[in-house]
């Protein structure tokens, strides 16, 4: 069987399978074993981009809330769509993760934290390649060798407006890995973004609006290995690290700091009219998201 598969009912049957200690018997097909190496990789896996982060103000017709942050409340569903027939010996795949959640909310500045809640529907998407090789020992022989950044896109009545349009990391002021599309592939061994703790490191994005009502338009975050907070603001003001102010490209700069767990970065944009109350269900972001290499 080549073709998509929901986690349903043989879904859950290779989920037991995996949680009993990945007994890996003759009866599971090339499918089987290439829906359970990306079950289980950390590297084809996609962050839910929560957490809190730190708060800014600003003489803006909309100000980023006293406080917010997103949470999953369902499992959205994990897929995987094999494009060609495994039995080539080299599959490209798309792997789909849903996010159901709310999005908690208080933007009025008053030291008290009051949410109101707006739901969130997203589809998290990214493409990879598996190869079978004599080598390896798991899942059948095979193994993850390419995948694109994850792509959030909204699912439901939302229609979304705001998008990522690129990524890029510099180190110590020199251009160290990009992203323009994330449809583009990249090795999981050697053009995945590298860092260490305590890299001077700047994350650039671009972000795109197809029908802006306020100014700002949109509000850009960067998730990553932050300091105190996972998520931080990005400027287009001429600070931290933003070289050109108002020229669209939106900057943070931070030394990496360690944390308990697995490293991932990601481009998030919203819309300036989803932080303008905590009530109407207008709900609109768009991220671009890539796990990171520790050096």
């Amino acid at each position: 069987m080549t073709g998509k598969f929901p986690i349903a009912a043989w879904a859950a049957a290779i989920l037991a399978a995996v949680l009993a200690g990945c007994a890996q018997g003759p009866e599971m097909s090339d499918d089987d074993y290439i829906y359970q190496l990306l079950w289980q990789s950390d590297v084809a896996g996609m962050s839910a981009l929560d957490g809190y982060g730190g708060t800014d103000g600003g003489d803006r017709d909309v100000a980023v809330p006293q406080s917010w942050y997103r949470q999953q409340t369902s499992y959205g569903g994990f897929s995987v769509q094999l494009e060609n027939d495994p039995a080539m010996g080299v599959c490209t795949v798309t792997v789909s993760h849903g996010l159901v959640g709310e999005l908690l909310i208080d933007v009025v500045w008053d030291d008290t934290l009051d949410y109101g809640e707006k739901p969130v529907n997203v589809m998290r998407t990214r493409r990879a390649i598996v190869e079978r090789r004599e080598e390896s020992t798991q899942y059948g022989g095979w193994v993850l060798t390419h995948i694109t950044a994850a792509d959030y896109l909204l699912q439901g009545s939302v229609q979304q407006e705001v998008s990522i349009t690129s990524m890029r990391f510099y180190v110590d002021g020199e251009l160290a890995w990009e992203c323009d599309d994330p449809g583009a592939f990249y090795d999981v061994e050697t053009g995945l973004p590298e860092l260490s703790e305590g890299q001077l490191v700047s994350f650039e994005a671009t972000a795109s609006h197809s029908s802006p009502v306020y100014v700002p338009e949109f509000f850009v975050y960067v998730h990553g290995p932050c300091p105190v907070w996972p998520r931080h603001l990005m400027y287009d003001d001429g600070n931290y690290g933003d070289q050109t102010a108002g020229d669209g490209i939106y900057t943070y700069q931070w030394h990496v700091e360690d944390t308990l767990e697995d490293w991932g970065i990601a481009a998030d944009v919203v819309d300036a009219d989803t932080f303008a109350d905590q009530t109407e269900e207008d709900y609109d972001s768009g991220a671009w998201g890539m796990p990171v290499r520790r050096i």
